[in-house]
């Protein structure tokens, strides 16, 4: 026993017919589009991120850090993690940065076959950026930060954000500068060559 409704989809139909059955369907698809984790931070008022992936964990940047005499410059110092003694490394001389004034936060990052906490200013965000979304640096980028970028990001504003930004700046407007997404290898690669 068939219905009428089988009969006819088993049977040739022609586009007209098969659009008409399937009517106005403005159904949103949702994609699935591959992304990559970030870990979104500032050093000296300037956005950076670190791949999630790279990105052990993150620690209150009140955390005891003990002098090690002969360490270069941008090695702070030592601290004790759950019985590891893991260097804390500063990226403002590196990437041409003012010294930082605030304690900051650590993040504890693996790359270039070492790993070692990494002093940050404030901790953004950690989330996932679509990679067609990802740019290349552009030939105006400092000469001093170049080595170190992986790409950039401009994040989209959505019409509440925007209203949020003019809020906050009394009705001016702002602009969403880019996010510089570093490349933790070519980072630990310099520190260890002693470079920053």
């Amino acid at each position: 026993m068939t219905d009428t409704h089988q009969q006819r989809d088993d049977q040739p139909i022609s586009l007209e017919d098969a659009l008409a059955r399937q009517g106005n369907d403005d159904r949103i698809i949702d994609v699935e589009e591959p992304c990559q984790q970030w870990v979104l931070f500032r050093l000296a008022g300037q956005r950076f991120a670190l791949p999630g992936k790279a990105v052990n964990e993150i620690l209150s940047g009140d955390q005891p850090v003990y002098f090690v005499p002969g360490l270069p410059a941008s090695t702070e110092g030592v601290i004790h993690l759950r019985g590891n003694i893991e260097s804390v490394v500063t990226l403002h001389a590196l990437l041409d940065l003012p010294p930082a004034e605030q304690t900051g936060m650590l993040l504890i990052v693996s790359a270039a076959g070492i790993r070692s906490a990494v002093r940050i200013d404030y901790l953004d965000d950690v989330c996932d950026i679509p990679i067609s979304a990802l740019k290349p640096a552009p030939d105006t980028l400092s000469s001093q930060l170049m080595p170190y970028v992986a790409a950039l990001w401009q994040p989209e504003v959505t019409p509440q954000e925007r209203k949020c930004v003019k809020e906050e700046t009394n009705g001016g407007s702002v602009e969403r500068t880019a996010i510089v997404l570093l490349d933790p290898d070519a980072l630990f690669n310099a520190y260890q060559q002693g470079l920053g």
